[in-house]
């Protein structure tokens, strides 16, 4: 057999690093395969910590302080001698699924009464454990357990961690949790992202931790969603964001900021200058707060990604910010599904995407856009080259918008997913869409679900399907045709 450097064979089996059973059966090859692959399989367990038997061997690694958290519950640990390669040393995340890990374990030891207390006591040992011997651990889920005292003393002396996820805190513990980990924060210059989403720390949490944040020039990514923080938590962060200079990607979605914390965090947007993603979705900011977002894109030279779905905006907020689009040449991604725009909205959108160059992706479901709003944007598409995703599912477009929609593809070379969902686009556009797939060469995803296609419009979808070959996805869901279509080409996936 040719031997290779070290570096060749880390690189081979490292592609394979989740085709765990092609991996295992290399690791039985000889020893020098073997210290290379058992390093890559442990990794990033994931699901493999529901596995009662890798628990087990956590188990063994356990030292005699960890062990004495165990003791209160008469736990009789596995007696093995200790594994031969340092298995926790290797692991680079912790999910969620330790939790199932160690309910199996109980499970199968009968011996012991399942309960919180018990199952908190194995994730505290095994995960104070990892803090302590892993030399890669990156991620890490946790829950009220950072409450305890060897956690947070591990936490607070570890330099590997860059992502905690706290999601969805008990309220019982989450004052303490966020002292604790306000503690870590005000030591840690490693962490890099924060998930504190469905923690419900309301305005006084959310003061708690920006104490400590605007002493850290670390963290660049934090997630507050659904956290009820409101108007005064929102302004909380807007006064944050002005002088903060690390943080990258921002999460407020479902706070109930409304027009006062959309209008702060809009003001916030034209100092700052190192966001380039935020999520205001659901939080209620209607037309004034639109508008001052509006204001910011007209400024804010940063900022790539911007969720605004389901905030009511409006015709003056939709307006302000189909004008914003025509001056920003920052933003590429744009959500404002569910806000209740309407047809002339629609239309300033359109123009808007006749003059801008950067936007690459457009969501704009749920906006009673109409059969004219549909036109507007289809002539936009024949003039605009950078636009790559389109969103207008349930906008009442009907035939007219799905005929110019079809047109336009016949002209655009740059979009490669469009959905029209339920649109009522009925035969004669599916027949006009289907005409359009025959030479349209870019489009790869398409989403024609309830819209009462019929028999007509279904034939006419499976000869073009004869002719295109660069279409990968299409949904037919509940169009009311009753044969089943099919396609030469074996990369598509069609839904019906």
């Amino acid at each position: 057999m040719i031997t290779l450097p070290n570096e060749c064979y880390y690189e081979i089996f490292n592609s394979l690093q989740y085709n765990y059973k092609e991996l295992f059966s290399c690791a039985l090859v000889n020893r020098q395969w073997c210290r290379i692959i058992i390093p890559i399989l442990w990794s990033q367990p994931g699901h493999h910590f529901k596995n009662k038997k890798l628990i087990k061997i956590l188990f063994l690694m356990l030292n005699a302080k960890e062990k004495t958290l165990l003791i209160p519950f008469k736990i009789i640990l596995p007696s093995h001698p200790k594994p031969l390669f340092e298995y926790a040393s290797y692991i680079t995340s912790v999910t969620s699924d330790l939790d199932d890990g160690v309910r199996n374990w109980l499970s199968f030891n009968k011996r012991y009464k399942e309960g919180r207390e018990l199952e908190n006591a194995f994730k505290c040992s095994i995960i104070a454990m990892l803090l302590r011997t892993s030399k890669n651990l990156k991620y890490l889920y946790l829950d009220e357990i950072i409450c305890n005292q060897l956690i947070y003393e591990n936490l607070y002396k570890n330099t590997t961690v860059t992502s905690i996820d706290l999601y969805e805190l008990d309220s019982n513990y989450k004052f303490k949790a966020i002292d604790i980990l306000v503690k870590v924060l005000y030591n840690n210059f490693t962490l890099t992202s924060l998930n504190l989403g469905s923690t419900l720390l309301e305005v006084e949490g959310v003061k708690i931790l920006l104490k400590a944040l605007h002493q850290n020039n670390v963290l660049n990514s934090l997630n507050l969603r659904c956290n009820q923080i409101g108007a005064e938590g929102g302004k909380m962060l807007a006064d944050f964001l002005c002088k903060n200079t690390t943080l990258v990607s921002l999460n407020l979605e479902f706070n109930q900021l409304v027009l006062e914390g959309g209008k702060a965090i809009g003001d916030a947007l034209c100092k700052n200058s190192t966001l380039k993603f935020l999520n205001l979705s659901s939080d209620w900011i209607e037309s004034e707060g639109g508008k001052a977002i509006a204001d910011a894109l007209c400024k804010n030279s940063t900022l790539k990604d911007l969720n605004l779905n389901s905030n009511w905006i409006g015709s003056e907020g939709g307006k302000a910010l189909a004008d914003a689009l025509c001056k920003n040449s920052t933003l590429t991604t744009l959500y404002l599904g569910y806000n209740n725009l309407g047809l002339e909205e629609g239309k300033a959108l359109a123009c808007a995407l006749c003059k801008n160059s950067t936007l690459t992706y457009l969501y704009l479901d749920w906006n009673n856009l109409g059969s004219e709003g549909g036109k507007a944007l289809a002539e936009a598409l024949c003039k605009n080259s950078t636009l790559t995703s389109l969103y207008l599912g349930y906008n009442n477009l009907e035939s007219e918008g799905g005929n110019a929609l079809a047109d336009a593809l016949c002209k655009n070379s740059t979009l490669t997913s469009l959905s029209l969902k339920e649109n009522n686009i009925g035969s004669e556009g599916g027949k006009a869409l289907a005409e359009a797939l025959c030479k349209n060469s870019t489009l790869t995803f398409l989403n024609l679900g309830y819209n009462n296609l019929e028999s007509e419009g279904g034939n006419a979808l499976a000869d073009a399907l004869c002719k295109n070959s660069t279409l990968t996805f299409l949904d037919l869901r509940y169009n009311y045709f009753n044969f089943t279509i099919k396609s030469n080409n074996p990369n598509i996936k069609i839904i019906q």
